[in-house]
């Protein structure tokens, strides 16, 4: 039986950030007319491929961030915590949201994901479309603010190893136990997101 986790990107797209080749997961953007006027993101503040890794400063909430990413124009769409995201993307079907939380752990290897807590202090992992990556060595601690799509999704054996490589690339002690227990896949919720909104000062 699966026990159900957290996992934040499909399979393909760890392995294509962070070295090897696979397919990149889209966004759905036909089912925008279906989403909730709060959920449907304008496009006029979006960035280049190019651009996506160099932030722009924005104040949201009288709060200072740098905004990451391709999509900018989220940030007067309604957030929801990770909790709500988590129980809401477990009711099985695919959305687009933006969510609020902290950042406590960050790809050591290229910043192309971030780890946010739930209120039992359980990760979410978070992947970032096409690849973009955040400042490693200041973004975790910080306030953050992500748009993007969350689903339900399966992540390998391999994948969940992987994922225990970048732990223990990070300085975390990783032992050949916790290799050993992953024996079978595990189905949770995936988060692709295409911008975020890191907090310039430290979270208090």
């Amino acid at each position: 039986m699966h026990k159900v986790i957290l996992t934040y990107c499909s399979v393909a797209l760890l392995v294509s950030a962070c070295g090897s080749s696979g397919e990149e997961l889209k966004m759905d953007s036909s089912k925008e007319d279906s989403q909730p006027d709060s959920l449907v993101m304008e496009a006029e503040n979006t960035t280049t491929i190019d651009e996506m890794d160099i932030p722009t400063p924005v104040v949201h909430n009288e709060t200072e961030y740098l905004a990451y990413g391709i999509n900018r124009s989220f940030m007067d769409s309604a957030a929801v915590s990770v909790d709500d995201m988590y129980n809401s993307a477990l009711e099985g079907e695919a959305m687009e949201l933006t969510v609020y939380g902290e950042c406590t752990e960050i790809c050591q290897m290229a910043g192309c994901w971030i780890e946010v807590a739930k209120s039992d202090g359980d990760p979410v992992f978070v992947k970032f479309k096409d690849h973009f990556t955040l400042p490693i060595e200041s973004t975790v601690g910080k306030k953050v603010l992500f748009h993007g799509l969350a689903r339900i999704d399966t992540t390998s054996v391999e994948m969940q190893r992987h994922y225990l490589d970048d732990r223990a690339k990070s300085g975390d002690t990783v032992t050949q136990e916790e290799y050993d227990a992953i024996t079978e896949p595990e189905i949770g919720v995936s988060f692709l997101a295409d911008g975020i909104l890191v907090e310039e000062s430290e979270s208090k």
